[in-house]
C-alpha cells in the first residue's frame, strides 16, 4: 500500500467476503489477507486460523505463503490483514499491536460489540496506532 495510506477502500464483494468469513468461524478470531492496486481491494483471501482461538489469530504460514505468491504474480499488492474480534475490543488489542509485523498494510479490525459488525482500519508500526478510514465502495 502506498506509505501515504490516507484511506483504504474496500469493494463491496470483498466487504461481504469477509463478513460471511466471520460468520462462518464464529467460534474463533477469522483471518485473511486483502490485496488490491491503488489503495482499492483487489481481491480478499481467507486464511485458516491455526489457533482456532476466541481471542488471538495466527495465519496458517503455507496458505499465507501461497497467497503471497498470488499477490506478486498479479502484480498486486498487499493493502491489509483483517482479523475479527468476537467480544471486543474495536482497535488494536495490546497483542495485535505487539505481534504486527507488516509496517504499511492496515490492520482491518472487524468486532460486534453492538449487534451488528462494524470494520476499522489501523497503521500499526513501531507500536504507534494511526487509524485510516475503510470506505466501502460501489464498483
Amino acid at each position: 500500500m502506498d506509505q501515504i495510506n490516507s484511506k483504504l477502500l474496500l469493494k463491496r464483494e470483498h466487504w461481504e467476503t469477509i463478513i460471511a468469513d466471520i460468520l462462518e468461524r464464529n467460534l474463533e478470531e477469522a483471518c485473511g489477507l486483502v490485496a488490491g492496486i491503488d489503495q482499492t481491494s483487489c481481491e480478499v483471501y481467507p486464511v485458516t486460523n491455526i489457533l482456532h482461538s476466541p481471542v488471538r489469530f495466527q495465519m496458517d504460514p503455507e496458505q499465507q505463503i501461497r497467497v503471497f505468491n498470488r499477490i506478486e504474480d498479479k502484480n498486486w499488492q498487499l493493502l491489509a490483514i483483517y482479523h475479527s474480534h468476537l467480544h471486543g475490543p474495536e482497535g488494536p488489542s495490546a497483542t495485535d499491536v505487539a505481534e504486527s509485523n507488516y509496517p504499511g498494510v492496515v490492520n482491518l479490525i472487524w468486532s460486534n460489540t453492538s449487534g451488528e459488525w462494524i470494520c476499522r482500519g489501523f497503521l500499526i508500526e513501531e507500536g504507534q496506532i494511526k487509524p485510516v478510514p475503510v470506505l466501502r465502495v460501489e464498483v
